[in-house]
C-alpha cells in the first residue's frame, strides 16, 4: 500500500525534470520508497520476531472455573498377596505361642489335681482313723465305768458280751510290703510310709523288712524328704551291705546328701558305688552319671 501511494507522485514529478538531475532525483525517490516500505514491514514483523525470540511469551489461556480436583494418593507398590502372607505368618506365630501357654497351663493343672487328690485321700484316711479311735475309746470308757460299779454284775456281763470281736491278727511282712508297693504306685505316700514303718519295725530281719528299708527311702526321696531318705538308705546298707539294692541305695544316698549340701558324704557315696559296681546296668549307670554330673568330686 505504501508503494501505491508514494511511487506515482514521485514518478510524475521526475518526469518534469530533465537530464542527470532528473535521474538522481529518481534514484533518491526510489531509495526513499524502499526505506519506507522496509520500515513498514519491520513494524509489522517486530511482534512476531519478539514472540519467536521469547521476549513476549504467550499468555496462558485462563483455566475454566470449577472445583479443585482431589489428589488421589498413590496405590502402595507392595502386592496385597505379600501383605496377606506376612499377616498369616504373624497369626501362626501367635497361635503357636498360645498353644505353648495352654500346654503349660494344662500340665500345671494336672499336677495340682494330683496333689489335691492326694490331700483328699490323706484327709479321708485321717478322718477314718480318728473315728475308729474315738469309737474304741468310747467303748473302753463305758466298760470301765460299768466295771467300777459293784451293783450291776448283769449289766456288766451284758456290756462285755456286746463288746466287739477280737481284732484280726496284724498283717504279715509280705502283705505289708505288697500294700506299700501298691500305695506308692498310686502316689499315696502317706499310706506307703505307714505300712513300711510297720514292716521295718515288726519284721526287721525278714527279707521283706530288709528291702522295705530301701523302699522306705524311695518313698521319702520322691517327696524331697532328703534327711529321712538318707537315714532309710543307710539303714538298708547296714542290714544288707551286699544286698541287691546296695548300689542303687548308694546312688540315691549321694543324691540325698547333695541336696542337703553335704558334699563330702555325697562324694563318699559315689566313690563307694564305683568301687562296688564296676559293671552296672544301663539304667543304674545313667542315674549315677547324672548324679555325678551335678557337681564334680575332688580326685585324690
Amino acid at each position: 500500500m505504501a508503494t501505491a501511494q508514494v511511487a506515482p507522485p514521485i514518478l510524475g514529478q521526475l518526469a518534469t525534470f530533465p537530464g542527470k538531475t532528473a535521474q538522481r532525483r529518481l534514484w533518491a525517490g526510489v531509495c526513499l520508497s524502499v526505506v519506507i516500505i522496509g520500515a513498514g514491514l519491520m513494524l509489522h514483523a517486530e511482534p512476531a520476531l519478539a514472540q519467536a525470540r521469547g521476549a513476549n511469551p504467550p499468555v496462558p489461556a485462563a483455566k475454566p472455573a470449577g472445583p479443585t480436583p482431589v489428589a488421589v494418593p498413590p496405590i502402595s507398590a507392595e502386592p496385597i498377596s505379600a501383605r496377606l502372607i506376612i499377616r498369616l505368618e504373624q497369626v501362626e506365630r501367635q497361635a503357636a505361642e498360645l498353644t505353648g501357654r495352654i500346654e503349660v497351663l494344662e500340665a500345671e493343672l494336672a499336677k495340682q489335681q494330683t496333689v489335691h487328690k492326694q490331700l483328699v485321700q490323706e484327709l479321708e484316711a485321717e478322718r477314718a482313723n480318728k473315728a475308729a479311735i474315738s469309737e474304741s475309746t468310747a467303748r473302753v470308757a463305758e466298760v470301765s465305768t460299768v466295771e467300777s460299779s459293784p451293783a450291776a454284775p448283769q449289766e456288766v456281763q451284758a456290756l462285755v458280751g456286746e463288746a466287739p470281736p477280737a481284732p484280726a491278727p496284724p498283717p504279715g511282712a509280705e502283705a505289708l510290703f505288697n500294700a506299700a508297693q501298691l500305695a506308692l504306685q498310686r502316689g499315696d505316700y502317706l499310706t506307703a510310709e505307714t505300712n513300711l514303718n510297720m514292716l521295718v519295725t515288726n519284721f526287721p530281719t525278714a527279707p521283706e523288712g530288709i528291702e522295705g528299708r530301701w523302699l522306705l527311702g524311695e518313698a521319702r526321696y520322691v517327696q524331697s524328704a532328703w534327711g529321712p531318705a538318707a537315714e532309710a538308705y543307710l539303714s538298708y546298707l547296714d542290714a544288707a551291705p551286699q544286698g541287691r539294692r546296695a548300689s542303687e541305695s548308694l546312688v540315691r544316698l549321694a543324691g540325698a546328701f547333695g541336696q542337703l549340701g553335704n558334699t563330702k558324704m555325697r562324694c563318699s557315696a559315689l566313690g563307694e558305688y564305683k568301687r562296688r559296681t564296676p559293671n552296672p546296668d544301663a539304667t543304674l549307670k545313667a542315674r549315677a552319671d547324672a548324679e555325678a554330673a551335678r557337681s564334680p568330686c575332688p580326685t585324690t
